[in-house]
């Protein structure tokens, strides 16, 4: 976090990691803070399937994303306000070139505190409008620049009250059913990255292979093989970037891989790039980019 002051923990210093049950995150927040906000972007085009304890908020500063929620999508565009609830289930894919957001989360005893905030909402995202969102970007922009823990825990308090209230009185945010064999398919494909039948994914939705890529394609904004190559590729982020000693080959077959030269065509599509020039924190034409390890510490989890 961008804190003034080595009495707070900086932004590169702060982790999520995925516990021994798939799907569960548990979220590194220092104990003496009741929460955290960062800006997130779209350092890596890869999808996230994810839930915690923690209540969630984004407001998106630019560009565009989707949220997949069980049998609901959510198209996210700038100045959508979302919150996501604790122990939600929450899939962000089709993240625009130039997608940034603020992500911000706070510990369930802070939520649990204003009881005026309304789990049962059916709403998920709203949109601001330009004075709504330029307000909260400022507060949370201040709360970033708290310099002592009693000063971020009081800033992140008022900017979740401030929140739910801008939430309360914006607009309504059109939500789109998901065809059932959709979300089927998904959580296929997170579940097991490995699995290349489309077949068996539409046997089990009920649909003929074609009209379920077709579907899919519509509703989730990639197609199935794009979605599972974005899915293996995490993976293999993950798998290969813990501080294990392990080769490229292990990592990728770990990740669902059939074969190097499938992962090495997925990977050069998504970055641009070669897997080795990548690790190395260079771009194909030798522009630097962030080393993977700085790149891990300041992804985003939404």
């Amino acid at each position: 976090m961008p804190y003034k002051t080595g009495c707070l923990r900086d932004k590169s210093q702060t982790a999520w990691w995925l516990s021994a049950a798939v799907g569960v995150v548990k979220l590194d927040i220092p104990a003496n803070l009741v929460g955290l906000a960062w800006r997130a972007g779209p350092e890596l085009p890869i999808v996230s399937s994810h839930r915690h304890a923690e209540l969630e908020i984004n407001l998106v500063m630019r560009g565009s994303a989707t949220y997949l929620f069980s049998g609901r999508r959510d198209r996210l565009v700038r100045r959508s306000l979302l919150w996501l609830w604790p122990g939600r289930d929450h899939i962000l894919i089709d993240r625009s070139p130039d997608f940034d957001t603020w992500v911000v989360v706070f510990r369930p005893k802070l939520s649990r505190k204003h009881r005026q905030l309304d789990e049962g909402s059916s709403l998920y995202s709203r949109r601001l409008s330009e004075g709504e969102a330029d307000w909260l970007h400022r507060v949370l922009l201040a709360v970033t620049g708290a310099q002592t823990p009693a000063e971020n825990n009081a800033g992140m308090q008022f900017a979740l009250l401030q929140a739910w209230r801008l939430y309360i009185d914006a607009e309504e945010a059109l939500l789109e059913e998901v065809h059932p064999a959709v979300e089927r398919a998904a959580v296929r494909l997170r579940d097991d990255p490995s699995l290349d039948s489309v077949e068996e994914l539409a046997a089990a939705g009920g649909l003929s292979p074609s009209r379920l890529g077709r579907v899919f394609k519509a509703q989730m904004g990639v197609s199935l093989r794009e979605y599972r190559n974005q899915l293996r590729l995490e993976r293999f982020l993950q798998v290969h970037g813990n501080g294990a000693r392990r080769t490229v080959t292990r990592s990728l077959l770990e990740a669902g891989f059939g074969s190097q030269a499938q992962f090495y065509r997925a990977f050069r599509a998504a970055f641009g790039t070669s897997p080795s020039r990548y690790l190395r924190g260079e771009t194909a034409s030798g522009e630097r980019i962030s080393p993977l390890n700085e790149r891990r510490r300041r992804r985003d989890h939404g």
